[in-house]
């Protein structure tokens, strides 16, 4: 059984870097039914993923102004699960431009408004990247028990200060177009102020969006045989 959701991920406000549309699928891993400890059940993984429509890029932010940008990631199935892995498609980092480290939240989202709320790990999530070139990078986030609810979770990235005391950082994020608007910034560490204003896109409902991944699982029981 071979299932793959594809979701298509966003965008956000800041130093946008556009070179003409270059058709760059993203290609993942057939999704797998992995027999779990428990003899009843089975452990069904997800993928939700995003095809890149634009070769755009988040070039650098700010660290001291506590932006954090995050992809909604509406949950299809309509089932309970696990998150497990957060992909991130990383673009080129210009030389001049220093890294640091990205912080990696999570926010369950009210079902009222769609607007992120209550964050859901209880630890810090980093990751280091390790030099400036294109590319995908799985976290594995499997210890952190982060629930994907049935309305969905905001998966969202913030750049931490660096030694160096820079005013503009890297790594920078790719961007792509959607038709729903599912990225959504907050500035100043206030997460009361979540909006999902961040929009390049020129085109009547194309929508500017931050690409992100995200593997979750669910466990099913099995079929009598």
């Amino acid at each position: 059984m071979r299932n793959i959701i594809k979701y298509f991920l966003l965008f956000f406000t800041v130093l946008i870097s556009g070179q003409e549309l270059k058709k760059d699928t993203l290609k993942y891993t057939d999704i797998e039914t992995v027999i779990i400890n428990d003899k009843d059940y089975e452990k069904i993984d997800y993928s939700f993923a995003l095809k890149q429509e634009i070769n755009f890029r988040l070039k650098s932010v700010n660290p001291y102004s506590g932006y954090e940008i995050g992809l909604r990631f509406n949950n299809n199935l309509k089932q309970k699960g696990r998150i497990s892995n957060v992909i991130l498609y990383l673009h080129k980092t210009e030389s001049k431009v220093n890294l640091t480290n990205l912080e990696i939240n999570f926010y369950k989202i009210n079902p009222k408004t769609g607007l992120p709320e209550e964050k859901l790990n209880t630890q810090q999530i980093i990751y280091t990247p390790k030099n400036k070139r294109r590319g995908q990078v799985k976290i594995n986030v499997e210890n952190h028990h982060i629930p994907f609810s049935e309305e969905g979770v905001l998966v969202s990235v913030k750049w931490l200060p660096n030694e160096f005391k820079d005013v503009a950082v890297g790594p920078a994020i790719r961007l792509t177009n959607y038709t729903e608007k599912l990225t959504y910034v907050s500035f100043n560490n206030d997460m009361t102020k979540w909006n999902n204003r961040f929009n390049f896109s020129k085109k009547l409902d194309i929508y500017t969006n931050v690409m992100l991944g995200l593997e979750v699982y669910i466990k099913k029981k099995k079929k009598n045989e």
